[in-house]
């Protein structure tokens, strides 16, 4: 398994340059929470990876796979700053609770902005229409590798915004649950999903 060293911005907006960027993030993150990790990728590789993100986080607080993600049309935009801004904050959060060390203050600096930043918050996806959910529970099974919603269990005030968002989100995939409502567009039952997303929820 190769996993990438280094966070790097695609150099164009180039959709597939933009979703490799944001593709080697994500690949990493679930190694990592999963504890799929090679062995040579170890504690000093986790630090320099997540240096490498710190280095590129914007001033919002959120992350990017491109320079510009303002530029981008909505629905690539949603793939190339918010998604990515949700693995991102899941890596850093799940690299603290690892406790390696080497970063400490600036690593806590990174994660309290990107907690509170408007783009982490925000978990409605109006451009996908009837497909929603189906990007809410990606959102919500990304964080949820972090341990986010646990560690805003723990203490709301970290990101109230996102703890309002969560919260209803966990009465909406209960409601779906109870009542069947776990078929989306294009005939494909989403029970097996919502059900994982809402178990990571209620953790």
């Amino acid at each position: 398994m190769i996993l990438a060293r280094k966070f790097s911005l695609a150099e164009d907006d180039d959709y597939e340059h933009l979703a490799a960027a944001g593709g080697r993030l994500r690949a990493l993150l679930e190694a990592f929470a999963e504890n799929r990790l090679p062995s040579e990728y170890g504690p000093e590789q986790l630090v320099g990876y997540a240096r490498s993100l710190l280095a590129v986080q914007r001033p919002d607080g959120s992350f990017a796979s491109y320079a510009e993600p303002e530029k981008l049309d909505p629905d690539v935009r949603t793939d190339a700053h918010r998604f990515v801004t949700w693995a991102a904050l899941a890596f850093l959060c799940r690299l603290q609770d690892s406790g390696v060390g080497g970063l400490n203050e600036r690593l806590e600096e990174g994660i309290s902005a990107a907690l509170r930043c408007p783009v982490t918050a925000d978990l409605s996806f109006p451009e996908s229409g009837m497909a929603e959910p189906v990007q809410q529970v990606e959102a919500v099974l990304i964080l949820s590798s972090g341990r986010i919603p646990a560690r805003l269990k723990a203490d709301p005030s970290l990101a109230p915004a996102l703890e309002v968002f969560l919260n209803h989100l966990t009465s909406d995939f209960r409601r779906r649950l109870e009542s069947g409502d776990t078929l989306l567009p294009g005939g494909i039952d989403y029970e097996t999903l919502f059900s994982q997303a809402l178990a990571a929820l209620e953790s």
